[in-house]
């Protein structure tokens, strides 16, 4: 009787951890005090649909497309070499999904919605002094225009601040050469906010802007 007893008080404490997992599963949306870096990994999408494109989590069967995709001329921006191997990408997309494991960014790749293909990646990283801004993104220069790039924008930055209630705003820097980038940024809604010099030698100033929280009706 003694041991019927044990198993039965062994089963009723799962049975409320479970009950207490559960809650907090589907209450923590709402909690207040919930770490957000929890929450980014707890409650991003994996897969954010648009009218245009499509934004999916990246996963290791998006390697080898992403790799293709990422073009010398989508590169430049990035400063990344002209030249990169296969083994090259693998390397850096696995960093990339550490990163996302821990809460440190949020990061997507961009499928376009008609051809049901691979087109770019987009992330809103974490806050970081030595890091040039929070968002980044790229689209092959095949799938340029048609609004696939301000759609991304949208996309990711409705799910950024659902994500981070806390939050107001997000930066983006850019090369005052990058013409294009800079003007896609604008056209969304990014604000000027300075021109920062950059310290290593040949290297071209950046644009620094903003992107603020619109208040809801």
């Amino acid at each position: 009787m003694a041991k019927i007893n044990k198993k039965l008080a062994l089963l009723g404490g799962v049975a409320i951890l479970g009950i207490v997992a559960t809650t907090f599963l589907l209450t923590s949306k709402q909690v207040p005090s919930l770490s957000e870096a929890v929450a980014y990994t707890l409650f991003a999408p994996d897969v954010i649909p648009g009218k245009i494109v499509t934004l999916k989590k990246l996963r290791e069967e998006h390697f080898i497309d992403f790799h293709n995709m990422f073009s010398i001329k989508v590169r430049e921006p990035f400063e990344s070499p002209k030249h990169i191997t296969l083994d090259y990408t693998i390397r850096i997309l696995r960093c990339i999904m550490e990163l996302c494991a821990k809460g440190e960014t949020l990061y997507y790749v961009i499928f376009d919605t008609k051809d049901d293909k691979l087109i770019g990646a987009i992330e809103i990283r974490e806050k970081n002094n030595s890091d040039p801004g929070q968002l980044g993104c790229w689209i092959n220069e095949n799938y340029w225009g048609g609004g696939r790039i301000q759609e991304a924008y949208q996309l990711i930055t409705d799910a950024y601040f659902q994500l981070k209630p806390h939050e107001q705003k997000y930066e983006a820097q850019v090369r005052v050469w990058n013409k294009r980038s800079y003007k896609a940024l604008k056209k969304f809604g990014f604000v000027d906010i300075a021109i920062r010099p950059d310290n290593d030698e040949g290297k071209a100033d950046r644009h620094i802007l903003e992107y603020y929280r619109k208040a809801k009706n």
